[in-house]
């Protein structure tokens, strides 16, 4: 069985089907670890989920976005009405567009967000995170709300690592993260950033790039189109569209 691991494809569908074409994924056989936030940001949530519905060995992160879109199905963020406004606006009104205005999430779908992992960790000792943790704590003493929010862990590292300092998490064989957009540190660092044992996954599909699968094994890399030429008349979260950005308006 192959392993393969991909994050934060924010409602891009087309984006993740052509991941998974390139590398030959077989639904049946191959494993996916996805390190949260199918949701949110493109028009294609509905499809996004169904699709990872149908992979037999799926093992899905709670995602930041994940944890904000099952408290708006489940009626709990009904009294929330800032913490609801700021979800619409990162890219939740794309998500209530897919499924129909005023309409309900399909149980199956909720449920695969509910059951959705905080962290997850192989039996070869890999260790898969949305946000990030505090190394000082054993991981199931972090706060979950920490392991799919806080950018901490991402900052400390990336810090070092641009500073040639040496560093080393001697609990994992290798950390996986999503949720920091690797080209939100490094406009030109368009791939899955390697730190040592943290491989960042999150390569900005819900902005202006692409999305990323790696094979957790030969460290084989496929990436979709930017995902925003994928819906070019669509602002997702990018608040403008790619046909306005390159003076196209006929769309």
């Amino acid at each position: 069985m192959r392993r393969f691991v991909t994050s934060d494809s924010h409602g891009g569908y087309k984006a993740l089907i052509q991941c998974l074409e390139k590398c030959e994924f077989d639904i049946n056989k191959d494993q996916l670890f996805f390190i949260g936030d199918v949701v949110d940001g493109w028009s294609e949530t509905r499809e996004s989920l169904e699709l990872l519905l149908s992979i037999k060995n799926l093992v899905y992160l709670l995602g930041n976005h994940d944890e904000w879109v099952v408290s708006f199905y489940t009626g709990k963020m009904q009294s929330k009405e800032s913490e609801r406004e700021l979800w619409l606006t990162q890219g939740g009104a794309a998500t209530v567009k897919s499924y129909g205005i005023t309409k309900p999430m399909p149980q199956k779908h909720l449920d695969l967000l509910r059951k959705a992992k905080a962290y997850h960790v192989t039996e070869d000792n890999i260790l898969f995170v949305h946000a990030g943790f505090d190394t000082s704590l054993p991981i199931a003493e972090n706060d979950k709300t920490d392991l799919i929010w806080n950018r901490s862990f991402v900052r400390k590292f990336y810090k070092l690592y641009t500073q040639h300092s040496p560093f080393t998490i001697k609990d994992y064989k290798e950390i996986y993260v999503g949720h920091t957009p690797t080209i939100s540190l490094d406009q030109h660092q368009t791939k899955p950033l390697q730190m040592n044992k943290i491989i960042m996954m999150d390569t900005g599909a819900a902005f202006t790039g692409a999305l990323s699968i790696m094979d957790l094994d030969s460290k084989q890399v496929w990436q979709s189109d930017k995902v925003m030429t994928l819906y070019p008349s669509e602002e997702g979260r990018n608040k403008q569209t790619w046909h306005k950005m390159n003076g196209s308006y006929d769309a």
